[in-house]
């Protein structure tokens, strides 16, 4: 983890100070070159050129493709995906033919700058806009024009970043692959990501939950504090209910619940999703503390019923976000927790939590 994250500061620090990287799209499998838009000029592009297909493109936020009046290319629901990200091809106007590395240096500082307008340039042109997904590298369909957008945006930059794919050099009628792509990144020493490796940075930089209510929930159980929370990205809302004093300064039972309309509200038997919530409010009376972390996914789900999930790094990313927030940074977990609670717990320690193993406290469930 401490490997990945400093190639990952690595990289922001250069695309801070203008310089490449190379993002591996994990779908593709391919390299792409990128640096911030803001940071072109003739040189880079020359030199972009030359190493890659020369199909030059700029990630966007979709606010500057509305402002620049950059419509897509393709209208129809039958096109292909990428298609409808990409938008009309221009030039700046103050430039000649637009297809040297000269005037193309010049058309994307022009698409980068906050000033310019849609008047600033010609269609069609040499320069092809993308429209980048509003969350970026985590949003549904990640690829290389988010990660270049995310990547100036986090080296403090204007949010705007150009992306071009790598060539084979073993064969110059392909794509360069992530092993040609690695070589290529040692021979220029150019910091190297990829586009899942840069997710996992912003789940683990960027607070992935909010804070929306806080209330005192009488229940047939007892008085618990309950704390709301709300997905930064789908909207998806959560719950965690406590007993007692929740902070640092002592171990805190944990239950983690993935919700189960099918067990949770009718008392499913197809599931023992039901049976495991019961059995974590009982405990969380007996011994008056504990946690119960219970995660409504995006999609509704019921064992047996509604096919809807939620992937345990997901899972523990939120988690522990809400621990975070709450000021809890040692939690229990049973020895005979099921191999979703040692998935996520695994990752939760990444967060610099720690994990305590008692076999008196309460499975995660869901």
């Amino acid at each position: 983890m401490r490997t990945v994250h400093g190639r990952l500061r690595r990289a922001i620090a250069a695309v801070a100070t203008g310089r490449p990287v190379i993002v591996v799209d994990d779908a593709e499998k391919q390299g792409y070159l990128v640096f911030a838009a803001d940071a072109a000029t003739p040189q880079r592009l020359t030199f972009m050129i030359r190493h890659t297909s020369g199909y030059v493109r700029i990630a966007l936020p979709a606010s500057d493709c509305a402002r620049l009046n950059l419509p897509p290319v393709g209208h129809q629901e039958s096109e292909p995906a990428g298609m409808t990200a990409q938008r009309v091809t221009v030039d700046f106007r103050e430039t000649g033919t637009g297809i040297s590395a000269i005037d193309r240096a010049r058309t994307i500082a022009a698409l980068a700058a906050a000033e310019s307008t849609a008047g600033d340039f010609r269609r069609p042109g040499h320069v092809i806009p993308v429209q980048a997904g509003k969350d970026g590298v985590l949003g549904r369909s990640p690829g290389a024009a988010e990660a270049a957008l995310d990547l100036a945006r986090l080296a403090m930059r204007r949010p705007a970043g150009v992306l071009c794919e790598l060539v084979s050099q073993q064969n110059p009628a392909g794509m360069a692959d992530r092993r040609e792509s690695a070589a290529f990144a040692d021979c220029h020493r150019i910091p190297m990501i990829s586009v899942s490796e840069l997710a996992t940075y912003r789940r683990r930089t960027e607070p992935q939950v909010m804070r929306r209510a806080e209330t005192t929930l009488p229940t047939a159980a007892g008085t618990f504090r309950v704390v709301g929370y709300r997905d930064a990205r789908d909207g998806g809302e959560h719950l965690a209910v406590i007993a007692g004093r929740a902070g640092a300064d002592a171990p805190m039972p944990l239950h983690v619940h993935v919700e189960c309309l099918g067990g949770d509200v009718f008392g499913s038997l197809a599931c023992g999703c039901g049976a495991d919530l019961a059995h974590a409010v009982a405990a969380m009376r007996a011994e008056g503390t504990g946690m119960i972390i219970y995660l409504r996914p995006p999609a509704a789900r019921a064992c047996g019923v509604l096919a809807g999930s939620a992937a345990p790094d997901m899972v523990s990313e939120t988690v522990a976000w809400i621990l975070r927030d709450l000021g809890v940074y040692t939690v229990k977990l049973s020895d005979d927790a099921p191999e979703l609670g040692l998935l996520m717990f695994g990752a939760i320690r990444e967060h610099g939590l720690h994990v305590e193993s008692s076999a008196a406290v309460w499975p995660v469930a869901g």
